[in-house]
């Protein structure tokens, strides 16, 4: 998936108003520009009193936020 394309997604899940829940387990790799969208959708979320709710698990991903030193904001604990 192309980070617009789920930046668009995550914009229309935002309209609910709820936690948002995303499935990670199909995600083979991960650039930068997905992970400052994660980060961002994480710091709205917060300031509302939401959250992500992680569902499966992705190595790649894990992997890029511990390279760019984020493992401890964007913590992946899975549901699933």
């Amino acid at each position: 998936m192309q980070v617009e394309t789920l930046h668009q997604d995550l914009l229309q899940e935002l309209n609910s108003n709820n936690d948002i829940c995303l499935d990670v387990s199909e995600v083979v790799s991960a650039d930068t520009a997905s992970i400052q969208l994660l980060c961002a959708l994480q710091k709205h979320l917060l300031t509302i009193h939401h959250k992500i709710v992680w569902v499966g698990s992705s190595d790649a991903l894990q992997n890029a936020i511990n390279q760019l030193g984020l493992s401890q904001y964007l913590t992946l604990e899975s549901k699933g």
